[in-house]
């Protein structure tokens, strides 16, 4: 029996991991990152070369087919899991580059912009700051960023003055840079016929050449006005030259914030976009550039199930998964209502957007102004522009802006009941020795008390909807209920100062106002529009949206737009981002509504 135990034991300790079949060595290495550590597998033999292959084919299938059915996980990595971080930011540019997704400029305010590269390593799933020599890019936000072989190219962008400099205006570049991310080199290149200064293009790589198209641009011909543009140009990286390329029409109304998708090495897709600067139109159209010829040609698809399209895609960007496309928006629990979605292009001041629905940026006015909209900017506290009245309604240009998309809120009140709010709406100071016990006198105190904590409620509220975010209000339309203020936290402070004002009324000091708990924001969840029927050797005419998932999903981040969507392998890798919905009246603290989170979202993990 001792012998037999002793050859068993034998033959246990020769089984090894070669011994294993191929789907469970597949199993095991399918828990390696996609990345480096599974490219260093190949290099063991032949065998784990190909399971290691098979890994990486099967993951990028995987993801195809959890995006199609809507099947995905969240991971989620925050600032402070990693060390170091990159700074809060978001319209910044973002690309990846073999195992790495590289991050350049972007912005926290309209006065802050950064001209920093970082790069995350996908592998170790940490930040590392690259020690670059040459000539860096100024700060910049709304630029491009392509990767051609070795080197990353930026081109655009706009940035703001200093604070300080009232006379000068919104700067845009036409500049292009190489970085080089072996020997970690800045190059301004010199380029021959240049395209006018831009931002908020597309950008998309063509075998040796560059393809931009549309933006906001600041040409000498337009007399240096910022205008929306629908151009097309092209930058030969070999000879360093551009040229404007000559296309077909109709071809897509000018626009800017749009996503451009490369289908194949002849056809790009165009995707979204808005224009505010004359009429102001949201776009959720779709195009497809077919690059043969000396005259390039565009062709308009018709896009079913726009009820189901992703909101605002121009500000959430889109990336391309296999035969689909993938939009991250504002989770439909979010919306009160069930209203359809921008169809083509809708005019945003008469856009009856659902309650609780993001809001559309006001940029033409951003453009306008040289200081910065952030009231809370460095510390600095903000105040609530009042509704004008009547006669300096009259004084005041049909087109000045006016903080806050609830300006006009009081618009529907009868003369009687501003009478009666007139007290509670401007309150003077009230000193200690003014304070009468009066019963009389108490109620008029609790009266103004409370309409100047609802006033500075909506102060706080008011003060992070940036010109960026700010939308006029439809001439006939009262605002959402919920757009400022939730009526609940409203009923709340009434309670909250009347037992106040009975404390008072019974010589009991006032205590301190709790604060008001953090109210989670909505969630984003995935669109999907199916692009089959134009990709692999497809050529019909519609696109069609695919009905959402309802609920939210687990790990799900809470709402940002201007984030950065690109794919890795087997993975969408979601970075930066700024919150659209500020529902916490006291919600002041600056470094909350931008982000410099990273979440990934994945297939599922198989299980044998």
């Amino acid at each position: 029996m001792e012998i037999i135990h002793e050859s068993l034991k034998l033959q246990s300790l020769q089984i090894g991991i070669e011994d294993l079949p191929d789907e469970v060595l597949e199993f095991i290495l399918g828990f390696l990152p996609p990345y480096k550590d599974l490219q260093n597998c190949m290099s063991v033999c032949r065998r784990w070369c190909d399971c290691a292959q098979n890994v990486l084919r099967k993951t990028s299938i995987k993801l195809v087919k959890a995006v199609g059915d809507f099947n995905i996980l969240w991971k989620n990595i925050v600032s402070t899991d990693v060390v170091p971080t990159i700074t809060k930011r978001f319209s910044h540019a973002a690309c990846v580059l073999e195992n790495n997704m590289y991050v350049f400029g972007g912005c926290t305010t309209n006065a802050t912009s950064f001209n920093d590269l970082w790069r995350f390593d996908l592998s170790m799933r940490q930040w590392i700051r690259p020690l670059a020599t040459g000539t860096y890019p100024v700060p910049k936000a709304y630029t491009t960023m392509v990767n051609y072989k070795a080197w990353l190219i930026v081109f655009g962008g706009w940035t703001y003055p200093s604070l300080s400099q009232y006379y000068q205006n919104v700067t845009m570049f036409n500049d292009v840079h190489f970085y080089c991310v072996n020997t970690h080199k800045w190059m301004l290149i010199s380029a021959a016929n240049a395209p006018p200064p831009m931002a908020g293009h597309s950008a998309c790589i063509r075998g040796d050449e560059m393809v931009v198209f549309g933006g906001l641009v600041m040409s000498a011909v337009q007399n240096f006005q910022i205008q929306c543009s629908n151009d097309v140009w092209v930058f030969d990286i070999t000879t360093f030259t551009w040229r404007k390329q000559p296309t077909t029409k109709p071809r897509p109304p000018p626009r800017y914030a749009q996503s451009m998708i490369r289908l194949d090495s002849d056809r790009l897709m165009l995707l979204g976009g808005v224009q505010t600067l004359q009429n102001r139109f949201v776009y959720s159209d779709c195009w497809i550039l077919t690059m043969k010829g000396p005259t390039w040609t565009w062709k308009e698809l018709a896009v079913r199930n726009k009820e189901w399209a992703s909101a605002n895609i121009w500000c959430n960007p889109a990336c391309k998964v296999g035969d689909k496309v993938v939009s991250l928006s504002r989770s439909r629990n979010g919306w009160n209502t069930a209203k359809p979605m921008v169809t083509s292009a809708v005019r945003l001041s008469n856009f009856n957007r659902p309650e609780g629905a993001p809001v559309s940026v006001r940029v033409e006015q951003s453009l306008q102004r040289p200081i910065d909209r952030d009231q809370n900017i460095n510390g600095r506290r903000g105040v609530l522009p009042r509704q004008l009245s009547h006669r300096e309604n009259q004084l005041n240009p049909p087109g000045q802006p006016v903080a806050g998309p609830s300006n006009n809120q009081n618009r529907n009140i009868d003369p009687g009941a501003q009478n009666n709010l007139s007290p509670i709406l401007s309150p003077k100071p009230l000193l200690s020795s003014d304070f009468d016990h009066n019963k009389k006198e108490s109620t008029l105190r609790r009266n103004k008390n409370k309409g100047m904590k609802i006033v500075r409620q909506l102060q706080e509220a008011n003060k992070y909807r940036m010109a960026a975010f700010a939308c006029d209000a439809a001439q006939n339309d009262p605002p959402p209920e919920n757009d400022l203020i939730n009526q609940r936290q409203i009923a709340h402070l009434e309670r909250l100062e009347a037992r106040n004002g009975e404390d008072d009324q019974h010589g009991n000091p006032p205590q301190r106002q709790p604060a008001v708990k953090k109210i989670k924001r909505n969630t984003l969840t995935m669109h999907v529009l199916d692009i089959s029927t134009v990709v692999n050797g497809n050529s019909m005419n519609y696109v069609s949206w695919l009905c959402p998932r309802l609920g939210e999903i687990n790990g799900a981040p809470e709402e940002l737009v201007m984030y950065s969507l690109v794919k890795g392998n087997g993975e969408l890798i979601m970075f930066g981002g700024v919150h659209n919905d500020i529902s916490v009246p006291n919600y002041i603290e600056q470094q909350h509504v931008y982000s410099n989170s990273i979440h990934f979202i994945m297939p599922p993990r198989d299980i044998i």
